[in-house]
């Protein structure tokens, strides 16, 4: 039996679709191939606006995929970055910390999948088949896009987010407010002389 919606599930006239097609702020054009991307897009424009202020590196944390909790469980902090130097003093924070990282991959594979198409600049899911395969790669090869250039490290905290009470006995039953030490620690070596 087929049915008619009669309705469509939009929190207003100007909200997206799938299929719709937006201008990033440096002109970039991407297709949203649903409207779960919500995320990667806001990150998109904040990475093209953070190069206004012509910083020393940039860092983004956000939850983004489930791929990373099941890559990790609620063991580590997926990370992505375009800077061995940064990568280091991330992995030198989580040891001091005991909040692990994990580092993930940028190949270019990945960025074909979601940024060389013939009518549009990037998609938020690209090509790869479903289900949807290396979804936290794709996401970080997504944002890798509207990196300017200078050095970039990004965190999916998807897997480390909440917690059930029971892993980590300093924690409550939650939010977890993981990753928080480890970002820290990280600003505090980038900022003292480290040895």
């Amino acid at each position: 039996m087929f049915q008619i919606p009669l309705c469509e599930n939009m929190p207003g006239c100007a909200a997206m679709r799938p299929g719709d097609i937006v201008k990033a702020m440096n002109g970039k054009s991407i297709k949203v191939e649903s409207t779960d991307t919500a995320g990667r897009l806001c990150l998109a424009d904040a990475l093209v606006y953070a190069q206004n202020f012509w910083p020393r590196f940039i860092v983004d944390v956000g939850t983004m995929t489930n791929d990373m909790k099941h890559s990790l469980g609620a063991s580590a902090s997926g990370v992505f970055s375009n800077s061995e130097a940064l990568w280091e003093y991330m992995l030198a924070a989580s040891m001091h910390t005991g909040d692990r990282v994990w580092r993930f991959p940028l190949w270019e594979h990945f960025t074909k999948l979601v940024a060389q198409h013939h009518n549009v600049d990037v998609k938020t899911y690209g090509r790869g088949g479903r289900p949807r395969c290396g979804e936290a790669c794709k996401v970080a090869a997504f944002l890798n896009e509207f990196v300017p250039c200078g050095d970039w490290l990004h965190m999916d905290t998807y897997g480390v987010m909440r917690t059930d009470g029971k892993d980590y006995p300093y924690l409550r039953e939650g939010m977890s407010g993981r990753p928080t030490r480890t970002l820290v620690e990280f600003l505090s070596q980038l900022v003292c002389h480290r040895e």
